[in-house]
């Protein structure tokens, strides 16, 4: 799922997520005014405490982007601002986003962003007019409700700039779905007290671990002499901290988080109140991560492929089996104490983060509980005290409040839902400031003419609703076609090379159709591998989709082109040919198609038949049983035992092997999974490395760079205004198109 927020200044180097997120909410998000999701109008009949279904952002200059892609329900483009007598100007334009997408194989993500009071015709000045969306620029300033048919929105389009609200800079930013869209994507974690949690897996592990449960000082796979560690082949190990024998007085629940090589582990109690707090420090491993694979190898022998799922996931989404089925793991159990426990029994709970985790916060509270359900009042003292909290703790939780409200932008029932302040004394109290309101309210009102129906609708707090999706890595099948390149990079001017963009080569281009067509058939098990191989953060996938987009020939083919043909004359050829590229890094060698063929395990791929008798080699078959090499010598039996087809002819094999050779390959210095070559960063360097460690960095060096740096500006938050922008290479300068995707 691709998300970004609605205003996206410049990321400052290293800079974490949620570092991002508080100085996004310092700068861009008014903490007075329109605060989420009750706002407090204080009157001489005491405060009035109503529903609000947004945050009110300030641009500071930066303009408000599309969060995501989808589809324009409605917008009005004002042609100047209003004015209500005793509290000034205020805009009217605004833009209704319908969103439809993924976060994994059985979750379907359906919500709506509103962005209200944005600067009206009149207010923009030429620079920013121009940044606006091609469609908005060319679309009639007025008052009237506009709705578009199969108008699109890509995510990070410019959808106007910050207006004003009573002489104020803001624009109210809003997420809200409706009760079937929230069905289809929200999970009740209250709900899960043992076994697995939502199958969709996203973000962190977390496990809730009942009262009494018994913790080891030693790993019970650990080496039985000598330091605490995994044994590894060779002279490497991975050593384990010792801890400390015990029980747990109380339930437990921890959150897991793989990040930049480190494991740590969090551990949370309930308090008497029913809010949770940290016990102790977290546990933290370094390393662990970018281990996975070697790990799961020495814990996991007979099936490694599904215990690198334990200890990814906690449990194994796939399909490969173990006969091991335990998940010992480091864990704190009290303010002085960890230990080993395991966390694969049933009786331990198994989340993520795709089951909204109370311990965070995540909670639903429904207007309707409360006393009147449609006059948009808040009546539940619980919501009303936490948004009145000054505590840290009470912003953080009425960030994850997901309140179930009416819209303020129907006209249609003033009376039932103001009447209150038509009392005697109230501020409507006279007829003419009531028709004044009325007027006031309808100029901003677009419900109806959106065609929305029920007004009752479930909102988010908008930033901390982008900041838990971001967590998602999945990417739809539409998404997925955006990423192809459009171009390859294949002309060279000297030291200069640049895509095709006109004459007899574009018939390189592909189109996004073409795109959707040639990747449909691997969506699943593409984002199973990312998800597996923990290829999660954007610019990991963008180091990874531009190999894959490469090898593939921008997933043309799965089979090396011109390989496969072994000359018995030519050691090189006969080792080679049978193990010629397959899948989507190109699995080659002997040794590759062996190991991959005992990660998975026997039977998770099937037997060879007999002896493996390629017609090129008429009356041999071929066997390589040491380092290709040796050149080795040709025998009456097929090693690996199934036949390397297998990963072109199927998809998951295809992708699964793909994400296998990304996390065990050695990458020098003792380390082993590209992934942190990957988490320096995404420059020409980085890039090269990661070439070399594919396909050696000669193959497609320059179409590989041109490739990580397109898929770089469209997965991440990057917003420069270039339609090309150049890139230095040590082998020269590449001219990166950027283009919308087309059919």
């Amino acid at each position: 799922m691709l998300i970004s927020y609605p205003v996206l200044p410049t990321r400052q180097n290293n800079e974490s997520e949620d570092a991002y997120l508080d100085r996004l909410l310092a700068a861009h998000v008014d903490a007075n005014e329109g605060r989420y999701p009750v706002s407090t109008l204080n009157t001489s009949h005491g405060p009035v405490h109503r529903w609000h279904g947004g945050i009110h952002v300030i641009g500071g200059g930066e303009p408000i982007r599309a969060i995501a892609d989808g589809v324009v329900v409605a917008y009005r483009f004002a042609r100047s601002p209003e004015t209500y007598e005793g509290l000034g100007q205020y805009d009217t334009s605004f833009v209704l986003i319908r969103h439809a997408t993924q976060t994994g194989e059985h979750t379907e993500v359906g919500f709506y962003t509103l962005y209200m009071h944005l600067a009206s015709r009149s207010s923009l000045l030429p620079d920013r007019f121009q940044q606006l969306s091609e469609w908005l620029r060319q679309a009639s300033p007025g008052p009237s409700v506009q709705r578009p048919t199969n108008l699109r929105v890509w995510r990070k389009d410019v959808l106007g700039f910050a207006g004003v609200l009573y002489d104020r800079e803001a624009c109210h930013v809003e997420v809200f779905a409706t009760d079937a869209g929230l069905r289809a994507f929200w999970r009740d974690s209250t709900s899960v007290t043992q076994g697995a949690g939502s199958a969709d897996f996203y973000g962190d592990a977390h496990f809730v671990i009942p009262a009494n449960r018994d913790f080891a000082v030693r790993h019970p796979r650990a080496a039985e002499n000598g330091a605490h560690r995994i044994d590894f082949p060779g002279n490497i190990d991975f050593a384990l901290p010792e801890g400390a024998a015990g029980q747990n007085a109380l339930p437990l629940c921890v959150s897991v988080k793989l990040e930049q090589g480190r494991r740590v582990a969090t551990t949370y109690v309930a308090g008497a109140d029913g809010s949770y707090s940290q016990l102790g420090a977290p546990v933290v491993q370094d390393n662990y991560e970018y281990e996975l694979f070697r790990l799961a190898t020495a814990l996991y022998p007979d099936c490694p492929s599904a215990g690198l799922e334990w200890l990814r996931f906690g449990r194994v989404l796939g399909t490969d089996v173990t006969t091991r089925n335990e998940n010992w793991q480091l864990v704190r159990y009290s303010a002085t104490a960890m230990g080993y426990v395991d966390l694969a029994p049933d009786a331990i709970a198994k989340l993520s983060d795709a089951d909204f985790v109370h311990w965070q916060g995540w909670e639903k509270r429904e207007e309707g509980q409360t006393a009147n359900a449609g006059d948009g009042i808040c009546d539940d003292q619980r919501t009303i005290t936490l948004c009145q909290g000054a505590d840290e703790a009470s912003r953080v939780k009425v960030r994850h409040l997901v309140c179930k409200a009416p819209s303020e932008w129907d006209a249609a029932d003033l009376e039932a839902r103001y009447g209150h302040l038509r009392e005697p004394g109230q501020p409507l109290a006279e007829a003419d400031s009531w028709q004044k309101f009325v007027e006031h309210v309808q100029k901003m009102a677009f419900w109806a003419d959106a065609g929305l129906g029920d007004r009752s609708i479930w909102h988010f707090h908008p930033m901390q609703f982008v900041r838990h999706f971001r967590k998602s890595a999945w990417l739809s099948l539409s998404e997925l076609s955006q990423l192809m390149p459009r171009y390859p990079y294949y002309d060279r001017v000297g030291n200069q090379y640049r895509a095709h963009t006109n004459g007899p080569a574009t018939v390189y281009q592909i189109t996004n159709n073409a795109a959707r067509i040639r990747i449909e058939r691997y969506v699943l098990p593409l984002n199973e591998a990312m998800r597996k191989y923990h290829i999660q953060s954007r610019h990991r996938q963008a180091h990874f989709l531009a190999q894959v987009f490469l090898e593939t020939d921008r997933w043309k083919t799965m089979r090396e082109y011109g390989s496969g043909a072994p000359n018995p004359g030519i050691p090189m050829a006969q080792y080679y040919g049978p193990f010629y590229g397959r899948g989507i890094l190109q699995l080659t060698w002997l040794s590759n198609y062996v190991i991959y063929g005992d990660f998975r395990s026997a039977g998770a791929l099937p037997n060879h038949s007999g002896n493996y008798s390629d017609q090129r080699i008429t009356g041999q078959t071929i066997h390589w049983s040491g380092d290709p090499g040796s050149n080795g010598s040709l025998q009456a039996r097929w090693s690996p035992r199934f036949d390397p087809d297998v990963i072109a002819s199927s998809a998951h094999n295809a992708c699964d092997s793909g994400g296998f050779f990304w996390a065990s390959k050695f990458v020098g210095g003792g380390r082993y999974n590209i992934n942190s070559v990957t988490d320096a960063g995404i420059d020409a360097a980085a890039v090269g490395r990661v070439c070399v460690l594919v396909n050696g960095g000669g193959n497609g060096y320059m179409e590989r760079q041109g490739y990580a740096a397109y898929l770089f500006r469209l997965l991440t938050d990057d917003v420069s205004l270039d339609v090309e922008k150049s890139m230095q290479t040590p082998r020269g300068t590449i001219i990166v198109n950027y283009e919308r995707p087309s059919q």
